[in-house]
């Protein structure tokens, strides 16, 4: 997100969960506005450290449903067949990164649904759970944060229901576009016109605001752009995808695929296959057999003075099950194994034979030609 880097706290559901830096601004604007506003209005005459501790929990509290508000999406993704690449926490939320569209239109829509309703029940429990507390004479300083977090949660889940693209009800909209029409880039388009309409009305409003001397109403306005600009973005992500999944990897696979011997050193490979060659990664044969994929990022990560002992086979990666596809597989179906921080590259093998190589550039070089021929 916004090209920050983001650290990875661990795994729920096996689905890895991340922070994004920008994360760590909006936990804090949350947490100081608890802290000094709200919690001094509901409990005055309290401690300063009391307010500080509560407003600090309470935005622990209210991150972890909104964690939990991705996951119902994720989930629900997943048990429909979806791969789900991470969720990440980040300025404006969270989202769950999914690696491929959902399977149909009302898989779309229950996907959707999830996690809005997920803050409902989130709402619905924390409001009795407070209603419960205050009704036994519990001390107020638990049951005011609980109330606060129902009130949150219920905002959340109708804020997310705005039929612009890419909220929850845009995703929504977007589904039912879907299954009228049977387009899905036709109904991508109407969901992110939406998206982009919205925004530029939480632009129009903030503006309105802060002319009326209300310049808390900046937030809404950068929400607004961050808004419009998701929900153009994500037409054009459909464009391209559209245009991908006409195309098979055998179109743009590198042929014959330049493969390094296991037994090489790595000062052999850095001289013999790594010196102007396009790619970054090379299948790693062994008696003929590719046994792993090696990747220059790894080979940098050995000392130089040990690449003369150090075999390629000892820092390819092993593991490349997932990363076999057939040559008609569509260009679209292997998008997210060529991420950064993924494979970074697929292998096109034909009848046991490996045919050829695919990587991020060949993917960018295919777009770069297809945003061409579009103008």
């Amino acid at each position: 997100m916004f090209g920050l880097p983001s650290l990875r706290i661990g795994k729920l559901f096996g689905i890895p969960l991340e922070v994004d830096a920008s994360w760590f601004f909006i936990f804090f604007l949350v947490a100081s506005t608890l802290t000094t506003s709200y919690f001094p209005s509901a409990l005055p005459d309290r401690e300063p450290v009391t307010y500080v501790a509560l407003g600090f929990v309470t935005a622990l509290a209210f991150f972890v449903s909104l964690v939990l508000h991705e996951l119902a999406h994720s989930l629900v993704a997943r048990a429909g067949g979806v791969r789900i690449a991470r969720v990440t926490l980040f300025l404006f939320g969270g989202v769950s990164q999914m690696e491929e569209e959902p399977k149909g239109p009302g898989h779309e829509f229950v996907v959707a649904m999830a996690g809005p309703l997920t803050s409902v029940v989130l709402a619905v429990t924390f409001w009795f759970s407070h209603l419960w507390l205050a009704a036994v004479g519990a001390p107020d300083f638990l049951w005011v944060p609980i109330e606060y977090l129902a009130l949150i949660n219920f905002t959340l889940a109708i804020f997310n229901l705005l039929p612009g693209f890419p909220l929850d009800g845009g995703r929504v909209l977007r589904a039912i576009v879907w299954g009228l029409s049977g387009d899905l880039l036709k109904a991508t388009k109407w969901a992110s016109r939406s998206g982009q309409a919205l925004g530029t009305l939480f632009i129009a409003v903030a503006v309105f605001g802060v002319l009326n001397g209300t310049f808390d109403f900046i937030w809404l306005a950068v929400m607004g752009w961050f808004l419009s600009t998701l929900a153009a973005g994500a037409y054009q992500q459909q464009l391209v995808r559209s245009s991908l999944a006409e195309v098979p990897v055998e179109r743009i696979m590198s042929s014959p695929p330049v493969l390094a011997p296991a037994e090489i050193s790595l000062d052999e490979m850095a001289h013999s296959y790594v010196l102007g060659g396009r790619h970054k990664r090379y299948p790693v044969v062994q008696d003929g057999r590719v046994i792993g994929m090696v990747d220059l990022d790894r080979v940098n990560e050995v000392p130089r003075a040990d690449w003369p002992v150090v075999t390629v086979a000892e820092v390819a990666a092993r593991d490349i099950g997932d990363i076999v596809v057939a040559p008609s597989t569509p260009v679209d179906a292997v998008l997210a194994r060529l991420e950064p921080d993924g494979p970074g590259a697929v292998l096109v093998v034909e009848e046991g034979r490996l045919a050829g190589i695919v990587t991020r550039s060949d993917v960018i070089r295919l777009v770069r030609e297809t945003a061409q021929q579009r103008d």
